[in-house]
C-alpha cells in the first residue's frame, strides 16, 4: 500500500500535466511552432534567468529571518542552496521539495524538523498575501480588457451560486464537529499538538526585530518572479508591444496555476499563460510558442540551479581544525 502511494504521488501529477499538454497541443502545427520559437531573441531570454535565481535566493534570506527568532543560526548559503534544490526536487516530486529542504537543513544545521516545518508553513502563507496584492493590481489595471471580453472572463456558474459556498461552510463545520467529538483520540491529539506548536512558533516569529526587512524580502521575491517573466516578453515580436499591465495579468494567471500540483507547473502554467496572452489578441499559435519556449528555458535554469544547490549541500561541512591538535 505504501509503495502504491509513492507511485501515485509521482505518476498522478505527471499524468495531469501530460493530459493538459495533450489538449493544449492537439492540432498544433509544430513546424510553425518551431519557426516562432526559433525567431525569438535568445539573448533576451538568457537575460531573464538571473531574476529567477535571485528571487529564490531572497526566499532563502527571508527563511533565515523566520528561523533566527527560534534560537537557531543556520548558514545563509545553506538556506539559499536548499531553496534552489527545492525547485529541482519539485520537478520530480511535486510539493515534496518543500519537505526536502526542511529535512536537509534540519540535518545539516541540527534544527528539529518540526521547527523547520513550522517556518515553512509561515513562509508559504506569506506568498498568497503578496500574490493577492498582485492580483488586485492586475485586476485594477486591466478593467477595460475585462469589460471588452466579458464572455472570456465569465466565471463558471457554480462559482456564482451561494449554494456552492454554503456547502463549503457545511463541510468545514462537519469536519470541525468530528474533530471535537474525537478530540481524545491519538491522531486528533497529534494534529492539535502540531497546531499548538505552530501557533507558538507564529508568536515567536511575530516578535522578530527585522519585520521591515522581512516585508522587503517578501516583495523582493515576487518582484524578482515578475521580472523573470517580464523580460521574456521582449524576446518575441508578438509580445514585445504589450503593456506592463498585460504582463502583470499573464504573470498572475501563471502564478495562480501553480496551485495545481504538477511537475514544476508542467501543463497548468502553459494553459494559464496561453489564456492570458490570447486575452490581449495574441494568436493561439504565438501564445503556445511563447509558453513553450519560456517554460522550457526557465525549467532548465531552475533545475540547473537546483542541482547546483543540492551538490553544494552534499559537501561535508568544514570543521575548524584545533591548532592544539
Amino acid at each position: 500500500m505504501g509503495r502504491l502511494k509513492k507511485i501515485l504521488k509521482v505518476t498522478l501529477p505527471l499524468a495531469l500535466g501530460v493530459v493538459i499538454l495533450y489538449f493544449l497541443y492537439k492540432g498544433t502545427d509544430f513546424d510553425a511552432l518551431w519557426l516562432e520559437i526559433k525567431d525569438a531573441n535568445w539573448v533576451i531570454l538568457l537575460l531573464s534567468l538571473p531574476f529567477g535565481s535571485a528571487a529564490n535566493a531572497i526566499r532563502g534570506l527571508r527563511w533565515q529571518l523566520l528561523i533566527n527568532p527560534l534560537g537557531y543560526q543556520p548558514k545563509r548559503s545553506n538556506l539559499i542552496y536548499a531553496v534552489w534544490g527545492n525547485y529541482a526536487v519539485n520537478f520530480v516530486l511535486p510539493r515534496v521539495g518543500e519537505f526536502w529542504r526542511c529535512g536537509v537543513i534540519s540535518n545539516k544545521e541540527k534544527i528539529p524538523f518540526k521547527k523547520m516545518i513550522g517556518t515553512l508553513i509561515i513562509d508559504r502563507l506569506c506568498d498568497p498575501i503578496i500574490l493577492l496584492l498582485f492580483l488586485f493590481v492586475a485586476f485594477a489595471s486591466n478593467i477595460s480588457v475585462f469589460l471588452k471580453n466579458k464572455d472570456a472572463f465569465a466565471l463558471p456558474a457554480f462559482l456564482t451560486s451561494p449554494f456552492f459556498y454554503l456547502g463549503g461552510v457545511c463541510v468545514l463545520a462537519f469536519a470541525l464537529l468530528l474533530c471535537w467529538f474525537f478530540r481524545w483520540t491519538k491522531p486528533i491529539q497529534k494534529v492539535i499538538a502540531f497546531f499548538v506548536g505552530l501557533w507558538n512558533d507564529f508568536k515567536t516569529v511575530g516578535k522578530m526585530k527585522e519585520k521591515n526587512r522581512f516585508l522587503l524580502y517578501s516583495f523582493g521575491i515576487w518582484l524578482g518572479y515578475f521580472c523573470y517573466e517580464y523580460v521574456t516578453f521582449f524576446a518575441f515580436g508578438f509580445t514585445s508591444h504589450l503593456s506592463i499591465a498585460a504582463v502583470l495579468f499573464v504573470f498572475v494567471m501563471g502564478s495562480l496555476s501553480m496551485i495545481i500540483p504538477s511537475n514544476g507547473g508542467l501543463g497548468p502554467w502553459q494553459a494559464a499563460t496561453i489564456f492570458g496572452l490570447m486575452a490581449y489578441g495574441v494568436t493561439r499559435g504565438e501564445a503556445t510558442a511563447y509558453a513553450t519556449a519560456v517554460f522550457v528555458m526557465h525549467s532548465l535554469w531552475d533545475a540547473l540551479c537546483g542541482v547546483f544547490g543540492i551538490f553544494m549541500l552534499s559537501r561535508p561541512s568544514q570543521v575548524p581544525i584545533d591548532p592544539a591538535e
